[in-house]
């Protein structure tokens, strides 16, 4: 019994370096196709180093120099994170291989960047990698996450997230909820927080985001490469983050000088988050003659959420603060009362004149597949163009969807 049992564990052990063998190839093709680009630069170098392979959370944590925090969603504040001195990370993957490798096991509707992810934690470390994992109640694949993944995640800690955020009850709920993680992290690092490290840590992120905003500026105006946008954002918190902000700045600087690339083709991508290295959805409407000059995905422009304004600079008035602008100023489409969000699209499409919405919903993707039809008819009535695209982590629809697309163009 016991050879048995030691030949089926080496069997498992062969096909997750094999998988991990074929993830790396996919990392590999992807970045050698960044680099062939006509519009690559230098300054992208060190933003493809750190996409180069699959998030190793022992690697991540040498490199940082601090306890790991893994994160599904984007509702908890990095700045009160930062300010323990731990380090947040995204839970994501876009490893076509790393889904295949958990298929076997999951539900074959299963969001695929989750389903990728759980894959990917067989040749990543799983739970182990992380001191602890946040779960924002989310969608329903998040929520279940811990129940679907079981032992590959670890020391969780639930943030109950409000659904409806315009009302006192929801924002005075999602404050209690942000006391209770700080208590959570008190309870995680043996320390107290302090009012002076969660100012300097606000402070840090509100640098970067006006950097970063800086970098959606240059994209809108469609200066900077939409595809090398999305290579950036995916980049954020996989190294320490004053490093990143030095090389951001670079990007930033190397590009201000540039002038708008002229393309009467404009598109707003929303919807499903886009994570490195699927890039299918991108190079398809490259592909298609048009360019992606707007976006509103929690994995690109969405990834931080804005200023954090305070006139209390108590720890109180600050965590405050925190808890308003990651709750009520999120357009997630799992908030019930979310008028803001297409709000937002019709703005930014009439402000830098783009005539037209693709909206991306990977299958089992519900809360955007639902938002999609009401969204289309809004985009519609304001005599914008929009068309939907539902994809998996697979190549074999590309010939069609490119087609679709290119249909699209011609109705710009």
């Amino acid at each position: 019994m016991d050879n048995m049992v030691s030949k089926e564990e080496e069997r498992r052990l062969r096909q997750r370096a094999k998988a991990y063998e074929k993830t790396c190839e996919e990392y590999d093709q992807e970045i050698a196709a960044l680099k062939a680009r006509a519009d690559y630069v230098a300054e992208f170098d060190y933003f493809l180093d750190l996409l180069a392979r699959p998030l190793q959370p022992s690697q991540l944590r040498e490199k940082v120099g601090r306890p790991l925090i893994g994160l599904f969603c984007i509702q908890a504040p990095w700045e009160l994170f930062h300010a323990f001195g731990v380090h947040p990370v995204k839970l994501c993957s876009g490893s076509y291989t790393a889904q295949r490798l958990a298929a076997a096991y999951l539900p074959v509707l299963m969001c695929p960047m989750l389903k990728s992810y759980i894959g990917s934690t067989d040749f990543a470390g799983s739970a182990a990698g992380y001191d602890a994992t946040i779960v924002p109640t989310t969608c329903d694949w998040v929520v279940k996450m811990p129940e679907i993944a079981k032992e590959k995640i670890g020391h969780l800690h639930y943030l109950e997230l409000p659904h409806v955020k315009q009302n006192e009850k929801g924002q005075k709920r999602w404050l209690e909820e942000i006391y209770a993680l700080k208590q959570f992290l008190e309870e995680k690092t043996g320390a107290k927080l302090k009012r002076q490290d969660l100012l300097h840590s606000m402070n840090a992120f509100m640098n970067v985001w006006k950097l970063f905003q800086e970098l959606i500026d240059l994209k809108r105006s469609n200066i900077f490469p939409g595809i090398w946008f999305f290579c950036i954002a995916n980049t954020f918190m996989l190294d320490d983050l004053g490093r990143w902000a030095k090389h951001l700045a670079l990007a930033v600087k190397r590009f201000q000088a540039e002038v708008p690339r002229p393309n009467p083709y404009k598109v707003f991508l929303a919807g499903s988050p886009v994570v490195f290295p699927n890039l299918k959805l991108l190079q398809l409407i490259e592909q298609a003659g048009m360019t992606v000059c707007a976006d509103d995905l929690c994995s690109s422009e969405r990834i931080l959420p804005g200023a954090t304004v305070y006139d209390d600079p108590s720890e109180h008035g600050l965590l405050r603060a925190l808890a308003e602008r990651y709750h009520q100023g999120c357009i997630c489409p799992t908030f019930a009362d979310n008028d803001r969000r297409v709000n937002n699209i019709l703005k930014i499409t009439g402000d830098y004149q783009i005539k037209g919405i693709v909206f991306h919903v990977l299958k089992g993707c519900h809360p955007y597949d639902i938002e999609s039809f009401s969204i289309e008819e809004k985009v519609k009535n304001s005599g914008r163009k929009f068309l939907k695209i539902e994809t998996d982590y697979v190549k074999e629809d590309s010939q069609n969807l490119l087609t679709r697309l290119e249909a699209f163009k011609q109705t710009l």
